[in-house]
């Protein structure tokens, strides 16, 4: 099917605008695969991951680089936005090093105004090795894969865009084994799965002094190629989800939030 092309000459960048009405115009690459069946790990908050196809959409690319080749990928769809039809943003996607594969990608809301997903290939190796998911336009979930098998070994959960949990896979069964409570920002205590039932069996306190985890996740996976923000989104709705039951953990520290009654794997509430 024809497509009409037409490029705009802008100082460094070269605009290309394409009008498409067939899919598979861009290039495609390689999401982490999900948790299977049978794992604990919480599932993750719902995205719409058709956003990202052309299908139906208004596509506009950049040539950042000017190698005649575009590196950026914005995918616009007609929505009614307050009783009007306006085309709105619903997904981006960006090639960093101009080898033709993605290495970014960022999914928006319904109002092309705040992020909802973002995904990187850390590596460069077609694939993503980084999904980080958002509520309300905060930060409440990352899972990364360290090992580049292209599935999840370490989960993040955030409160108020503030590190309250990680959860690993050390052995790379599809579970988690370990638990990492944060309190204030710090390290508070560790649970251990040395069984293979899914659930804490032995505890740690963190030690002394040690500061541990992230301060926030305000940064991007690439804060130069993040787009930016637009209007304010909505308040937070979907908080991270609690962690499996387990056996009971040491006391916190002084000052600390222990977990209430028999179920300690559950998120220690964010502080104000």
């Amino acid at each position: 099917m024809a497509k009409s092309t037409w490029k705009v000459a802008v100082p460094l960048v070269a605009v290309v605008v394409t009008a498409l009405a067939a899919c598979g115009s861009t290039p495609k690459h390689a999401e982490m695969v999900t948790t299977s069946g049978g794992s604990n790990v919480p599932g993750a908050p719902a995205v719409d991951r058709s956003k990202c196809n052309d299908k139906g959409k208004h596509v506009v690319t950049a040539d950042t680089n000017q190698d005649q080749k575009p590196d950026v990928w914005k995918f616009f769809q007609m929505a009614d936005i307050g009783g009007q039809k306006t085309e709105v943003l619903t997904c981006k996607e960006v090639d960093l090093n101009h080898d033709g594969k993605i290495d970014l990608v960022y999914y928006y809301d319904d109002k092309g105004q705040a992020t909802t997903l973002e995904e990187a290939d850390l590596d460069f190796d077609g694939k993503f090795d980084i999904s980080r998911y958002f509520a309300g336009g905060k930060l409440v979930r990352e899972e990364m894969d360290t090992n580049f098998d292209q599935k999840p070994d370490v989960w993040k959960y955030y409160e108020e865009e503030k590190l309250v949990r990680i959860e690993r896979d050390s052995n790379g069964d599809g579970k988690v084994d370990e638990w990492q409570y944060y309190e204030g920002g710090k390290l508070d205590r560790i649970g251990y799965d040395t069984t293979g039932s899914g659930k804490v069996d032995r505890w740690d306190r963190a030690p002394e002094g040690d500061e541990g985890g992230d301060s926030g996740g305000n940064a991007p996976p690439s804060a130069a190629a993040a787009p930016a923000a637009g209007a304010a989104a909505p308040a937070a709705t979907t908080p991270p989800p609690a962690a499996p039951a387990a056996t009971t953990p040491p006391a916190p520290k002084a000052g600390a939030t222990p977990p209430a009654g028999k179920t300690p794997a559950a998120a220690p509430a964010s502080k104000k």
